[in-house]
């Protein structure tokens, strides 16, 4: 008597699946459903093929999907998902998913740099949050929009940070002048300007005949610079040089003094003036850590030596013939030093001071009154030194 087919189907069912996920064989089954002449399964086998039939039935659900259990059986029993060729396509995905795409696309073309990287990251952003739209509204999968909810919060705390190093830094017109000229031909960024700007003391107003530092009794404890004015270096009375606009009044001290040894100069101002002062040891301790801010240090000062050098030398070798009063433009090393041989007080501080005040800021006028003092003492009171 053969199988009916209230039993027949459920028994497909199960070789089908054995067949699947253990590569069975029928004989390996022992069963022959082809043949008509078979003996029917007792009823304790109907029982176990029942059960059977239930579980093939929910490991089929769950599996297999929305596959039909004839597609299976036709694979040969090779594995979950090794169809020959894919004849139904899915309909296309959500407008989410499309959008999540495109920003991904558009994060690839990022060029480099720093805006380039914030591109990246804004793209990047924009794109994640598509995904996890997508993942928590049509998707409906709790992890992948979670996943893409972490992706989101890691780019746009680096959105944050990188729109915080690009953000606009300020100065005062008098910084901003000082940055223009001494540090921006260097390539110093205003990021790099602004932590030595975070070690400024405080801006020095110092008035006219002000001495702004005594030698043998002021500190070298800072690093000063001239924002406006003129200031007058001098030792025992002798004038050396004049420190104008953005130079340094103790660039010599910055190389191999420290803080508790004294001024071997003193600086007096000849006009208003104002000076800006850094803590010496918290700039050198900020720029230690930047060897480029230490190596434009370096440079900068080392050339405001250098200059001063050149005029110390030029003022000693005028004081062999009379002393040094010429000296007072910002110009002075692109033209002659007069040196007037007349007057023991000519070479002063006082006497460079009080040329100073009926000159102003004419050079033209403090040379001819020069001229004029030394015409009577003949052509030989006037000798240019460099000539």
């Amino acid at each position: 008597m053969g199988l009916n087919g209230t039993v027949m189907e459920p028994l497909a069912t199960t070789i089908a699946s054995m067949l699947l996920f253990n590569n069975l064989t029928e004989e390996d089954v022992g069963l022959n459903l082809s043949s008509p002449g078979s003996s029917p399964l007792p009823s304790s086998t109907s029982t176990t093929t029942a059960a059977a039939s239930a579980t093939a039935s929910s490991t089929e659900s769950t599996f297999l999907g929305s596959y039909d259990i004839r597609d299976v059986i036709r694979s040969g029993g090779n594995g979950y998902g090794q169809f020959d060729m894919c004849t139904n396509w899915l309909p296309i995905n959500h407008i989410y998913f499309q959008l999540a795409n495109i920003f991904l696309f558009l994060s690839y073309l990022a060029p480099n740099g720093i805006y380039g990287i914030l591109y990246l990251r804004i793209t990047l952003t924009i794109g994640c949050t598509f995904f996890c739209l997508w993942g928590w509204v049509v998707l409906c999968s709790f992890d992948t929009f979670l996943w893409n909810a972490i992706f989101v919060l890691i780019n746009v705390v680096h959105v944050i940070v990188i729109c915080y190093y690009l953000r606009p830094v300020r100065f005062t017109p008098e910084l901003e002048q000082v940055y223009r000229s001494l540090f921006q031909p260097l390539k110093v960024s205003r990021h790099q300007f602004k932590r030595v700007i975070n070690c400024m003391k405080l801006i020095r107003y110092v008035k006219f005949q002000e001495i702004y530092a005594q030698e043998k009794i002021t500190r070298v404890d800072s690093l000063s610079l001239v924002l406006s004015g003129r200031l007058v270096i001098s030792q025992n009375g002798r004038a050396l040089h004049i420190v104008s606009q953005h130079q340094f009044l103790d660039s010599p001290e910055w190389f191999g003094v420290s803080t508790d040894e004294f001024f071997q100069v003193s600086a007096t101002a000849i006009e208003d003036s104002r000076v800006l002062i850094w803590h010496r040891d918290k700039l050198k301790l900020t720029i230690m850590g930047d060897q480029f801010l230490q190596a434009v240090f370096d440079h900068i000062l080392g050339r405001d030596v250098v200059k001063k050098l050149m005029q110390v030398n030029e003022s000693l070798s005028g004081m062999g013939n009379g002393h040094c009063v010429a000296n007072l433009s910002d110009d002075s090393e692109t033209k002659p030093l007069l040196v007037v041989k007349k007057g023991e007080e000519s070479g002063s501080i006082t006497a460079i001071i009080n040329r100073q005040l009926q000159g102003g800021d004419d050079e033209d006028s403090l040379l001819e009154r020069q001229l004029e003092g030394a015409v009577g003492e003949g052509p030989q009171a006037l000798t240019p030194v460099n000539s």
